[in-house]
């Protein structure tokens, strides 16, 4: 739970908070077949509780921006991966048209403050396009076999997991971890 609240609160001190900001209202998002995507109404307790409660099954709710004039809100989906490695994914969808970059930027600017606040970290990926989804990242990041056959945009490894990837191009160090970024997003971390 203190690792829970620490990030979100870290977070919503970056503007990124879980209540929509005219109401305050605060949602999961179903991961049933029938209702998929549907939001589900939660207290922040309950929350937080389901978010530190991780079990074998997915959780997904939103953040939403307070620094933007459209209300943007980001999914998260958090999901475990072995006995001690949670991975959270947040979505870029929607930050789409033409000032995409700007706003994938703001989340992912962020995102790259979480992941070097978090002494925990093990990896970051950073996929704008979804291009990589096919690919089993998550093994890659904890150190398993699968090969890197599609680069995401910003893929950061702890340096003992990137030497297991010679097909990775130009491994440049990041906060102790070997970063491969293709798009130039590590200049956003300031």
């Amino acid at each position: 739970m203190e690792q829970v609240l620490r990030r979100v609160d870290s977070l919503a001190a970056s503007g990124m908070v879980l209540g929509y900001p005219p109401t305050g209202r605060i949602t999961a998002l179903s991961r049933e077949w029938e209702t998929a995507g549907e939001q589900i109404e939660m207290t922040r307790d309950g929350l937080l509780a389901a978010m530190a409660g991780l079990g074998k099954e997915p959780f997904s709710f939103q953040y939403w921006l307070t620094d933007t004039e459209d209300e943007a809100s980001v999914i998260c989906l958090l999901s475990q991966v072995g006995a001690d490695v949670v991975v959270e994914d947040y979505s870029l969808d929607g930050f789409g048209g033409p000032v995409y970059r700007l706003g994938q930027n703001t989340v992912i600017r962020r995102i790259l403050a979480e992941f070097r606040a978090t002494p925990s970290a093990v990896g970051l990926i950073v996929d704008r396009w979804g291009e990589s989804k096919e690919t089993d990242l998550d093994d890659i990041v904890t150190g398993g076999p699968t090969p890197v056959t599609i680069v995401p945009e910003l893929l950061v490894l702890r340096p003992e997991v990137a030497r297991l990837h010679p097909e990775l191009p130009a491994l440049v160090p990041f906060d102790g971890f070997l970063a491969c970024d293709t798009d130039g997003i590590l200049a956003l971390a300031g």
